[in-house]
């Protein structure tokens, strides 16, 4: 089920567009002015299409639910870019991260649509489970799209979010349930394995963006828990 306009995004609904240019633009609208135009790529893997649950989220944030304006935001496999540039057009100073192989997609990105920016934004190169220093002071904001899919990645991720995260980040997690093969599993694993440290809320479909909406893609409010006295 769900709306027609999140179903656009689906990787696979236009593969002659893809063969034909080696790459295409999806536009994503804004309710405030020009539409977002992101490059995509026909090679190089998961990061460089624009997936559902990163217009879902994208059109969440419009939605006002979270203030950004000149709030410190990073984005956690970015991709291309789609969540973090949408935040830094609502007045949001952002970095979004990735891979090396996928800077060089963020950056024309984010000069694509560097004209709608009101905050900033850049990219920078994040393996999750590494050194984060470069990143800290803990920002206001976490997002993340549709990052939940290799067993392999689910400890350097959570690892990442754990040294990433203050008492007052929030984090935005935005997923597609999947029911094929391994999905629900490692789904299942990395709430579990995040109930450890953080507080977890389902962010209700009726707050969702009215025409991006989905009942098969959800969106999490992720907060640490707060330690209770001291050790």
């Amino acid at each position: 089920g769900g709306a027609p306009e999140a179903g656009r995004g689906r990787a696979a609904s236009e593969p002659a567009a893809m063969a034909a240019a080696g790459g295409f633009v999806r536009e994503l609208e804004r309710r405030g002015g020009p539409a977002l135009r992101l490059e995509q790529r026909a090679a190089g893997g998961v990061g460089c299409v624009v997936w559902d649950a990163a217009l879902v989220l994208a059109k969440f944030l419009e939605t006002g639910a979270c203030p950004l304006a000149r709030r410190a935001v990073l984005e956690l496999g970015a991709g291309t870019g789609a969540v973090g540039i949408m935040a830094a057009t609502l007045g949001a100073n952002v970095t979004v991260t990735d891979l090396e192989e996928l800077q060089e997609l963020l950056l024309v990105n984010i000069e694509n649509n560097k004209h709608l920016v009101t905050g900033s934004v850049r990219a920078k190169v994040l393996k999750w489970g590494e050194d984060v220093t470069e990143f800290q002071p803990p920002p206001d904001y976490i997002l993340m799209a549709d990052c939940i899919y290799y067993e392999e990645s689910l400890e350097p991720l959570l690892k990442t979010l754990k040294d990433l995260t203050g008492p007052d980040t929030c984090v935005l997690c935005c997923y597609e349930q999947r029911t094929m093969g391994k999905n629900p599993e490692i789904e299942r694993r990395y709430f579990e394995l995040l109930q450890a440290d953080f507080e977890l809320e389902k962010i209700p479909l009726d707050k969702h963006d009215e025409e991006y909406r989905s009942s098969d893609i959800h969106i999490v409010n992720i907060h640490r828990k707060q330690a209770v006295g001291s050790l």
